[in-house]
């Protein structure tokens, strides 16, 4: 039997019992619309829509995450044009996105749990587009507040973009591919950062002139609402919520662990009920902490590039910039590149302890060889710092996936985002007083707390569910084919002595569904 309707599946109904049903010249169980499990989808294929999918979500990810750094990366500029502007209010225009993400991380998550992918990015697309218009009639030395409103609009779409590609990994692509697609939806943000480091202070001159400033902030603000808008446009055709069929063993078992959740409790209630298994799971509060301290510095840094290097390099603001692009590009490798890794190796625990130890000795090195004012060795620091820091991203998504299945990867990533935000507003707070000091002591303050997070990473108990769950299975059913694809046929016109020869067989088939089932039960109680 090479295929069958979605609606068959050898399982038991522990509370109705399975039915049999004539098809043809077959025999064959139809599962019962009450089963406790719900429909577990015959067999895996991999969609030809997902890099559309993933692509365009990129492009999305990109729009918002340009405008986290745009006002902060030319924060002298922005004082100069701005009147009642200060340092504190600029850098609140990056830390909006920190911590509007806190609170809405919740309700994303939650969302995306319920409401499904489509629905979530065209939500998070529309706050985007949004703001971006709204900055557009900002420009004016008076509109200040205008234009730190629009920025706050859009920094609420955040929520709505950081837990997105693991998720999109997870509904779309195959074992073999789960985390280089996360890396490349980590990749379309850091894209965006790294524009946002570039463009603003080409667009924006350091001028005497207000009116040239001006001008500039319009063509800025202009160009980023065109691709705000059309990143909405796209999301509206392109974006579906899941293949029909899963791309993997693992997801079609995660639907089977939804269903019957979603079957026994409200929405809101199975939701509480993830985020209690979360915070029960030793190695994932303490990948909670790491994440958090790694991330959070890294907007600390990217938040506070412009004034930690202007201590050192006066007048340098578009090599400040092209630094800050250095470390994100830089960046841009290092997490695809790391992604490629675990999907070939499946080493979550030492990639992550490694990239991290890496990322904590950068930042040491960048410390101490800014006080050289030397720009190309900034340049080469930096950009080796974003390389392993930056990287580690889609590592952390992935590893959350891997120590928390079947919990849904939007509620485990959602959270280390929020922890991310966190860490992200307290660290730029606490470096941007410790600058009062001198550059030296914010970056020491940074590179002392990845070094106890490095720490704490060693300590976490690599626990790879999800990769067990499609091995088991693989093993079970053979190369990924769930219990329908190799049931041979038994034709109705047979003997009865020739159904009594071959009714050990068919037995065995059974017991070998039924491991499916087992499976499948397993991971809905982990839930």
């Amino acid at each position: 039997m090479d295929a069958l309707n979605d609606g068959c599946v050898f399982t038991k109904c522990e509370k109705s019992g399975s039915k049999l049903k004539e098809n043809g010249h077959s025999e064959v169980v139809i599962l019962d619309k009450s089963n406790d499990y719900g429909n577990v989808p015959p067999t895996t294929r991999l969609s030809k829509r997902r890099f559309l999918i993933l692509g365009s979500f990129c492009l999305y990810s990109m729009s918002v995450a340009f405008q986290w750094i745009e006002y902060a990366i030319i924060t002298n500029i922005v004082l100069k044009y701005y009147e009642g502007a200060t340092e504190l209010a600029i850098a609140w225009t990056s830390m909006s996105y920190l911590l509007s993400s806190i609170p809405l991380m919740f309700v994303a998550t939650w969302m995306l749990d319920n409401w499904g992918l489509r629905k979530v990015l065209l939500f998070g697309a529309t706050l985007n587009a949004v703001g971006s218009l709204i900055k557009i009639g900002s420009v004016s030395p008076n509109l200040f507040v205008v234009s730190f409103l629009g920025q706050t609009i859009s920094a609420c779409a955040e929520a709505f973009v950081l837990e997105i590609p693991p998720k999109i990994a997870s509904l779309w692509f195959g074992p073999s591919e789960v985390s280089t697609a996360t890396a490349i939806g980590v990749f379309g943000n850091q894209l965006g950062c790294a524009l946002g480091f570039l463009i603003p202070p080409k667009l924006v001159p350091n001028s005497d002139n207000l009116d040239e400033i001006g001008a500039g902030f319009r063509v800025l603000f202009i160009s980023s609402a065109v691709v705000c808008t059309g990143a909405l446009l796209l999301m509206f055709i392109v974006i579906r919520d899941e293949p029909k069929t899963p791309p993997s063993i693992a997801r079609a078992l995660s639907v089977v662990a939804e269903n019957k959740e979603k079957a026994e409790n409200s929405p809101m209630k199975s939701y509480l009920r993830s985020i209690g298994v979360l915070m029960k799971n030793v190695p994932y509060l303490l990948l909670f902490l790491t994440y958090g301290i790694n991330t959070g510095t890294y907007y600390a840094i990217g938040t506070l590039l412009n004034p930690i290097m202007l201590n050192y390099h006066e007048d340098a603001e578009q090599q400040i910039g092209e630094i800050g692009l250095t470390m994100v590009v830089a960046g841009l490798v290092g997490s695809v590149l790391c992604g490629y890794f675990l999907d070939k190796t499946k080493l979550y625990k030492p990639t992550t302890v490694v990239t991290y130890v890496l990322s904590m000795a950068f930042m040491f090195v960048f410390t101490f060889t800014l006080q050289l004012k030397i720009l190309w060795l900034d340049y080469l620091s930096i950009g080796l710092l974003g390389f392993f820091m930056t990287g580690y991203l889609p590592i952390g998504f992935e590893f959350a996936a891997e120590i928390t299945y079947p919990v849904s990867e939007a509620t485990s990533s959602g959270l280390l985002n929020v922890s991310a935000q966190f860490f992200g507003i307290l660290f730029t707070i606490i470096a941007q007083e410790l600058l009062k000091l001198g550059s030296l002591a914010a970056n020491l303050f940074m590179a002392i707390a990845l070094l106890m997070g490095a720490v704490l990473t060693a300590l976490i108990r690599a626990d790879l569910k999800r990769k067990a769950a499609n091995e088991t299975n693989r093993r079970v059913l053979g190369e990924e084919k769930m219990a329908l694809a190799d049931v041979k046929l038994i034709p109705s016109n047979h003997n009865h002595n020739h159904n009594n020869n071959n009714s050990e067989n068919e037995g065995e088939d059974f017991e070998d569904k039924e491991k499916l089932v087992r499976l499948a039960s397993a991971s809905s109680s982990l839930v």
